[in-house]
C-alpha cells in the first residue's frame, strides 16, 4: 500500500480515530518514494477508508439522482464505520431525500451525537445537522 505523508498527517481527515490511515503513523514503511510516498507491505484493516470512499461515491450519486445505488453505498459506508459521523450523517441526508424521515432522524442523530461529544473537529457540522433534524 503506498499512502502520501500528507494522508498520513492527518491534515485532509483530522487527527487519530478521524484518519483512517492513522494506525499507519506507527508503523514503519517498507520503502520511501519520491515526493512523500511511504510503501507498505502486509495486509491492512482499514474499514474507515472503505467507508469514506462509499460515501464520497454515494455523493457523487446522489447528484446524479440515482438515488437508489447511493443508498447501496451508504448501507455499506455505515456497516463499515457505524461510529463516523460521515457515514451516518451521509446515510441520514440520503434518507431524507428518499422521503424516509424516521430513519434518516436516527442516523443525523447519532452523527449530531459524534459532532457534540466525540469529535469536536465536526462542530462546524453542528448547524446543518440540527436544521436537518428540525432542532
Amino acid at each position: 500500500m503506498a499512502i502520501s505523508a500528507g494522508v498520513l498527517s492527518g491534515y485532509e481527515f483530522g487527527p487519530d480515530s478521524l484518519n483512517p490511515y492513522d494506525q499507519f503513523q506507527r508503523i514503519r514503511p517498507t520503502a520511501a518514494m519520491e515526493h512523500g510516498i511511504f510503501v507498505f507491505d502486509g495486509h491492512f484493516d482499514i474499514p474507515l477508508a472503505s467507508a469514506l470512499n462509499y460515501v464520497t461515491q454515494a455523493q457523487l450519486l446522489m447528484k446524479q439522482s440515482r438515488l437508489d445505488q447511493a443508498l447501496s453505498e451508504t448501507q455499506l459506508a455505515v456497516a463499515l464505520a457505524p461510529d463516523s459521523i460521515q457515514t451516518q450523517s451521509g446515510f441520514g441526508y440520503l434518507l431524507l431525500k428518499l422521503k424516509r424521515p424516521d430513519e434518516a432522524r436516527e442516523h443525523l442523530q447519532k452523527a449530531l451525537a459524534l459532532a457534540e461529544t466525540v469529535h469536536p473537529e465536526f462542530r462546524d457540522e453542528i448547524p446543518g445537522l440540527k436544521g436537518a433534524l428540525g432542532q
